[in-house]
């Protein structure tokens, strides 16, 4: 399942990004869009904060980790337009 499914040709990496990957490329998300939702296959470790300070844990005093897999939403090219700036 993937974007040609919804009628959008990916042709390589460069066809699709996340949100603040096409602001950073200088595009934007049309309004009303829907992205396409994956998960990662990697495990990754991501340190735990709860307002603003790291989780500690009780028994060993050191900062808690999350481990697991990553969510994104990702959009094709001809979901997005150029950025225009004021």
């Amino acid at each position: 399942m993937g974007f040609d499914m919804y009628g959008y040709p990916i042709n390589g990496t460069e066809d699709f990004c996340t949100y603040k990957g096409w602001v950073e490329k200088g595009r934007k998300v049309k309004v009303g869009e829907k992205g396409m939702k994956i998960e990662s296959a990697d495990i990754y470790s991501q340190p735990l904060y709860e307002n603003g300070r790291p989780v500690l844990d009780k028994r060993t005093g050191k900062q808690k980790f999350y481990k697991g897999t990553k969510r994104f939403v990702l959009f094709a090219v001809q979901q997005t337009e150029k950025l225009t700036r004021v």
